[in-house]
């Protein structure tokens, strides 16, 4: 289960906004491989349409439509972040919304690590890249996690808008624990525990006595023992690995550390 009643809800990552298109049966594998491109500069480009759909809390489809008559091989982005078209970013990236509407459903992150996600699949190749055919409709399910504790659970309803990350948060690590997420490295729950820690500032004292309700009265631990054992090392990890992606402070300009 992924809700607390009338505490929290969960946040997708979203996108929204674009029309429906007409069901479309998955896209065979290419015999040879489309012009390599970056799904967010397509986008821009007008060459792909991007449609979110939450189907709830931990899991989302990702519509990408070729609109050009040639095939195309879409790299798709290691995280990113879906947030309801009703809601607005702040302008410091915090991660913070306010509304325009009535919707303030939960913002959600996702990735996809090494392009693994939900398993390689018709187009699917590695390294997080997806072939669609010209004028045709590739449909991806990838896992996601809560971006904004305490908020209303996403809905299909609910139109999303799918951006990039840094746009939605720059918070450090946040992006590692996505990647792990989109990779398969770890579950969804131990994801979702790591990101609350870290975008929302849950202790791990908080999330270790988070519980469900039942309508019978009855309560059980949101997440297990072992689930926050795992968060607290991916989160660990993840804000390692974080730090030694940034540039040294020694380094002269163009110098970095190398990523592990």
């Amino acid at each position: 289960m992924c809700r607390q009643i009338g505490l929290w809800t969960l946040i997708f990552v979203v996108m929204f906004g674009l029309p429906i298109w007409a069901a479309a049966s998955p896209p065979k594998r290419l015999d040879s491989a489309g012009q390599p491109v970056e799904m967010f500069q397509a986008m821009r480009d007008g060459q792909i349409e991007v449609k979110f759909i939450p189907k709830d809390a931990k899991e989302a489809s990702v519509l990408i439509k070729n609109k050009t008559d040639k095939p195309l091989t879409i790299k798709l982005p290691d995280a990113f972040a879906a947030v309801p078209v009703l809601a607005q970013l702040d302008a410091g990236g915090g991660g913070r919304t306010t509304t325009t509407g009535t919707s303030t459903t939960q913002a959600l992150g996702g990735g996809w690590g090494g392009g693994m996600m939900g398993g390689m699949g018709p187009g699917m190749m590695g390294g997080g890249m997806w072939n669609v055919p010209p004028e045709k409709i590739a449909q991806l399910k990838v896992p996601v996690v809560c971006l904004e504790h305490g908020k209303p659970d996403p809905r299909p309803a609910v139109p999303y808008e799918i951006k990039p990350l840094e746009a939605f948060s720059t918070t450090p690590g946040l992006r590692e624990v996505l990647q792990a997420l989109g990779s398969g490295l770890v579950s969804q729950r131990v994801a979702q525990a790591a990101a609350w820690h870290l975008q929302n500032g849950m202790s791990f004292q908080e999330l270790a006595s988070k519980q469900l309700r039942f309508a019978n009265g009855t309560r059980c631990p949101f997440f297990s023992p072992a689930e926050i054992r795992a968060a607290m090392q991916l989160v660990a990890k993840a804000k390692q690995k974080a730090q030694q992606s940034q540039p040294s402070s020694s380094a002269s300009p163009g110098e970095s550390v190398s990523q592990n």
